[in-house]
């Protein structure tokens, strides 16, 4: 099977992906960790590290996690697709209500 690769992931959310790597590198500096050292800690190598920086949608969503829990940033994870921050499913929600109710 052909791999469709980054065209399957919207703009919006490379951009999004993007700003997550930069925000771990920042994150990763600030804690004075070289990328040699934040590898050796996850268990990933120095190119795969490189590729979470830069954001790539080609990353596993375990491997960003294993990162964040590293750098201590966690808590957020469990909320990208919570109830209380999608609207889409709020309004599903609200739309399959009865009108009124009877008794």
């Amino acid at each position: 099977m052909r791999s469709i690769g980054l065209n399957a992931v919207p703009h919006s959310v490379q951009k999004e992906l993007q700003k997550l790597g930069e925000d771990i590198r920042k994150a990763r500096i600030r804690r004075k960790l070289t990328m040699k050292e934040l590898a050796e800690r996850t268990f990933i190598s120095e190119n795969t590290l490189s590729s979470v920086q830069k954001g790539k949608a080609s990353v596993a969503i375990g491997i960003y996690a294993r990162v964040l829990a590293l750098l201590g940033i966690t808590g957020r994870i469990g909320m990208l697709a919570d109830f209380s921050v999608d609207p889409i499913s709020q309004d599903l929600e609200a739309e399959a209500l009865p009108k009124r109710v009877i008794k």
